[in-house]
This record gives structure tokens, C-alpha cells and sequence, in this order.
């Protein structure tokens, strides 16, 4: 029987949701017949779990652990960090030098999608819509005027570095603005400021595997709040996921292509999930999600399941594959 590591927890904010989405995949990789270990990766250290109350440190040399004396290693990882270090390419490269394969994509796919600013200016190379945006840095000198000037009101201000909407905010009026960049400052080093543009917000999922690719239904979401932020994301009630989304086959073809033309162009793998706005007939990039949410609450399951397959049945599938590549 093969042995995966389910890796959650990481080094940013969205900690707890990667850590529900571990505790997801260990149910659902363990129904398809695999010996399943929740992975935790935290400041505190790295940790497999045996048990609710016992845990062991795993060996950072070679990513075991020593149980009874006897050394446990892994055949295969399911990625559900969410952030650093496990969405931005850096655990990849680690497992690259050690020859353990994954379930997501490797180190320039991630780093380059886990950073907005490079995101876009990589879309914007293929053709993909993105809107008109500017980038700070830590320590640079921004004029608020100045940034009006170039993106107008309403802005969004966002970490380049950071999901689950946390440290992103929607600028209204001028004095707003540098609280705004401040609070996305406390999540990355740098700080994405984008015209706002008014549409209808939809998502996308993806795989690519050998016989060919499977994109999955698009699914509208319809925030309660001032937008799809962090509580409105996470709380019952507070948004509205529609699958498939109410849009015309057009725009549904549109979105669906822009998302597999950014998958391969990136030289993506695993399940991805696209962002867009969609307005005036066109889907405007927000972001590429390399490993997304598989919380109980989370979209791409629930995408899954509109098609008929369980997470358990996905998850099979990119096992088998990765695994027998090595």
C-alpha cells in the first residue's frame, strides 16, 4: 500500500483553513485505499500525526519518521498548504531534491501564480485580460494622489503574497487608502493596488492528465459583503456559490479557455483554480489558485461533485499518475 503525506499548516494566515483542508484529503485519500499521514508544517516544527494526541517530528533530511523504530517514508505528497511555503514553490523545490512526487505544481508554476504582480504580467504576455494595476514595495515612497491618478476609486489594495483575501481591501474614498496599504503590508513585502472594475465573479477548475484535460463547470460567486473577503468566504450565508454560473456559452467558453491557456502556459499541474471578473464581455484575471481550498467549504469540491466525481476518486487519479512517473 503506498504511503501519502498529506501536507497542511504553512507559515502564513491561512493556516487554519489548509489545516481543514488536510483534514478533508486524509479522509478522502484514505477512502481510496491509500496509507494516508496528516503532514502538519507550522513555526513551531514539522509534525506527523499518528494520532488526535500523539504526533512525531518528522526527519527534515530526508522527510520521514521513526515510529517503534522503524523508519517511515513516503511515496507521494498531497499538497494542502495554503501560502508559504507550500503554495510558493519553496516545499517543491524541496521535494524535488529528495525525488518524492506531489499532487500540485512544481517550483516556477507556484512561485510565479503565488506572486499577484508576476501573475499578471505573465497573463498580460498570452493575451489574458487583467485590469490596470501598480506595485509598492516595503520602504518605497507612494504618493496617495498619485495612485488615484493612475487606478481611480474604487481600488482593491492586496498582498502580492497571500490568499484567502487576508490583508486585502476595497479603497472607497482617498483618506481610506493608506490604512489600507499599511494592513497589506503586515501580509507580504510587496502590495498590489488594481482599479476596481465592476462585474460578476466567477471561478474555474482544472486538471490537465496524459489522455487530456478536464476543466471543470464554472462556478459564480455572489459575495453579501463589500466583497468576496475573507468572512464572506468562510462564513455560512454570508455568499452564494452558483454552479454552473449563470453566464451565456460565450463567456463560459472564454473563461474556460483563459484558464487552460494560463494552466499550460505556466506549465501548471495538479488541480488549479482561475479567478476572473467577468465585465463588458471579457474575463479579467484576479488570480490562479495552484493549490485551492478543500475545506468542507471550499469551491472545488463542490465543482467535483456537479460532475460526478468525489475528491476521494480525484485524488486517486493524480496519485496514480505522479506516482507512476517515478
Amino acid at each position: 500500500m503506498k504511503k501519502v503525506a498529506v501536507v497542511a499548516g504553512g507559515y502564513s494566515s491561512e493556516y487554519p483553513i489548509s489545516v481543514q483542508s488536510g483534514r478533508l484529503l486524509v479522509e478522502e485519500v484514505s477512502k481510496a485505499g491509500y496509507e494516508v499521514y496528516l503532514v502538519e508544517i507550522s513555526p513551531q516544527g514539522w509534525f506527523v500525526h499518528l494520532t488526535s494526541d500523539k504526533r512525531i517530528t518528522i526527519d527534515r533530511s530526508d522527510f520521514s519518521f521513526n515510529n517503534h523504530g522503524k523508519s517511515i517514508r513516503f511515496d507521494a505528497i498531497v499538497m494542502a498548504i495554503h501560502g508559504t511555503p507550500g503554495e510558493d514553490g519553496k516545499l517543491q523545490g524541496y521535494f524535488d531534491l529528495l525525488n518524492i512526487p506531489y499532487t500540485c505544481c512544481g517550483v516556477l508554476a507556484s512561485a510565479v501564480t503565488f506572486n499577484k504582480h508576476a501573475c499578471k504580467l505573465f497573463a498580460r504576455q498570452i493575451g489574458i485580460d487583467t485590469a490596470d494595476s501598480l506595485i509598492l514595495r516595503k520602504g518605497d515612497f507612494f504618493s496617495t494622489q498619485k495612485i488615484i491618478e493612475q487606478v481611480g476609486l474604487p481600488c482593491f489594495v492586496k498582498p502580492t503574497e497571500s490568499g484567502s483575501s487576508f490583508g486585502v481591501s476595497k479603497v472607497t474614498h482617498a483618506h481610506q487608502l493608506s490604512d489600507a496599504i499599511v494592513k497589506a503590508f503586515e501580509e507580504s513585502n510587496e502590495v498590489l493596488i488594481e482599479k476596481f472594475i465592476s462585474g460578476t465573479e466567477v471561478t474555474c477548475g482544472m486538471v490537465s492528465f496524459p489522455e487530456g484535460d478536464l476543466i471543470f463547470p464554472i462556478t459564480e460567486v455572489i459575495s453579501k459583503k463589500e466583497f468576496f473577503d475573507f468572512e464572506a468566504k468562510y462564513t455560512s450565508g454570508l455568499s452564494e456559490e452558483i454552479t454552473p454560473a449563470r453566464i451565456d456559452e460565450y463567456m463560459t467558453l472564454l473563461v474556460q479557455n483563459a484558464t487552460q491557456k494560463l494552466y499550460h502556459a505556466l506549465g501548471c499541474k495538479g488541480i488549479t483554480r482561475t479567478d476572473f471578473i467577468i465585465s463588458d464581455g471579457k474575463a479579467y484575471l484576479l488570480e490562479v489558485n495552484t493549490v485551492p481550498g478543500m475545506s468542507p467549504h471550499s469551491i472545488i469540491p463542490k465543482q467535483l461533485q456537479t460532475m460526478g466525481i468525489t475528491v476521494a476518486e480525484m485524488y486517486d487519479r493524480l496519485l496514480k499518475n505522479i506516482c507512476t512517473k517515478r
